[in-house]
């Protein structure tokens, strides 16, 4: 099923009511290099809708949706020969050229994250991972002062080539923020070590052999081509795209 003609207010309304039911999951991302945000129905959120944005955060990651003219809604069924592996998705896309993020190819400080959804967490520094991807800007943010200036030391650099500053990033547990044109995901939650699990809640991953694919989405996801995904929604029930 696909919809894309929703006025970019009808597309924020359509998110507000996924927003507001607590067993939807969303995601924003590329092959290999993913934000995750999802809320227990009992965990203290803030949802605050605006006229052109959309926003979540709760102790553990936050969401921000902001409206935009070129906006095209894709409803659509995981492929599966199983039919209780099928699972509905919302994709939230752009025409890829509008789509475009900075695509840094190495570590990049970036300065404080005036931006980010809690005023708190503005103060923090955020450093672009350098992952090359057109459609995401991979960041971490971080108080640390220890971690800001090995990271400043290392500006330039191609991050899978420093096994030491991404094992000092692990350590550390910067906060992930996850940016494409509609929007951004946030984790605060610990990095899992590399023989862990993710923590239940908002997390990332960040998969290099997979990343080496440079696809923007799975390649059985029915996306049209010409679109980029820029923020998906992962409704458990059926999907509602009215």
């Amino acid at each position: 099923m696909t919809i894309d003609a929703l006025d970019p207010a009808d597309a924020l309304g359509l998110a507000e009511r996924h927003a507001r039911d607590a067993t939807c999951g969303w995601s924003l991302g590329v092959f290999g290099a993913v934000a995750e945000f999802m809320r227990d129905a009992d965990e203290d959120t803030v949802i605050d809708r605006r006229a052109n944005r959309l926003e979540l955060s709760t102790a553990r990651g936050a969401l921000r949706l902001d409206a935009h003219p070129a906006v095209q809604v894709i409803a659509y069924e995981t492929p599966s020969r199983h039919a209780e592996r099928r699972r509905p998705g919302v994709a939230l896309c752009l025409p890829q050229d509008r789509a475009q993020r900075a695509a840094r190819a190495v570590l990049t400080a970036l300065g404080p994250d005036a931006q980010a959804i809690r005023p708190e967490d503005r103060v923090g520094e955020v450093f672009d991972l350098g992952l090359g991807t057109p459609t995401l800007d991979a960041l971490i943010r971080t108080t640390d002062a220890d971690l800001i200036a090995a990271l400043r030391a290392a500006e330039g650099a191609t991050l899978f080539a420093r096994p030491d500053l991404l094992g000092q990033i692990a350590a550390s547990g910067p906060h992930r923020v996850f940016l494409s044109t509609l929007g951004r995901i946030e984790v605060f939650q610990p990095i899992p070590p590399p023989d862990g699990t993710s923590p239940e809640g908002p997390h990332t991953h960040l998969l290099p052999k997979l990343l080496a694919h440079k696809l923007g989405h799975a390649a059985n996801l029915p996306i049209p081509d010409g679109l980029a995904v820029c923020l998906s929604i992962h409704p458990l029930g059926e999907m509602a795209v009215r």
